[in-house]
């Protein structure tokens, strides 16, 4: 069975010095020599900080924080006015109105009972009946939804 070569070999790195020859210098040549020890008769002192009354202490200027409050609106099928978190503009909503869930399930009630001729269709051309989107009239971005279901 092969042994692998010894670690110096394999990394490129010198071999380590024994025990004794790394006794022997206290201080290797790499560290430089020994930091010096400080006493109390050595280290100066801190110059004292004296009050003078004719010179106002200073203090750092009010921090202002700005906190920016949205309403949350409760949407309904009638236009509201609000400010748009957008544009910044005080506006009155444009609606739009869209079919949704409240549409479609009377008109599944109506086919079910007997109006398959096209009455069940009526639902569709309700706005009382339908999911009213609110958009902003400046920047046209949706302010918010009210959904019938």
């Amino acid at each position: 069975m092969a042994s692998a070569p010894p670690a110096e070999f394999i990394l490129g790195d010198p071999p380590l010095p024994s025990y004794e020859e790394a006794m022997s210098h206290p201080y290797p040549q790499d560290f430089g020599p020994p930091p010096p020890s400080y006493s109390k008769a050595t280290q100066q002192p801190c110059p004292a900080q004296v009050y003078n009354p004719s010179v106002p202490p200073v203090t750092a200027p009010p921090v202002v924080t700005v906190q920016r409050v949205f309403v949350q609106h409760t949407f309904t099928d009638q236009p509201v006015q609000m400010q748009c978190p957008v544009c910044m503009q005080l506006v009155v909503t444009r609606l739009e109105h869209r079919s949704g869930a409240a549409a479609w399930v009377i008109c599944a009630g109506l086919f079910i009972f007997g109006c398959a001729y096209g009455c069940c269709l009526i639902p569709f051309c309700m706005d009382d009946l339908k999911d009213v989107t609110h958009y902003c009239p400046n920047c046209n971005n949706v302010l918010g939804v009210y959904k019938r279901l």
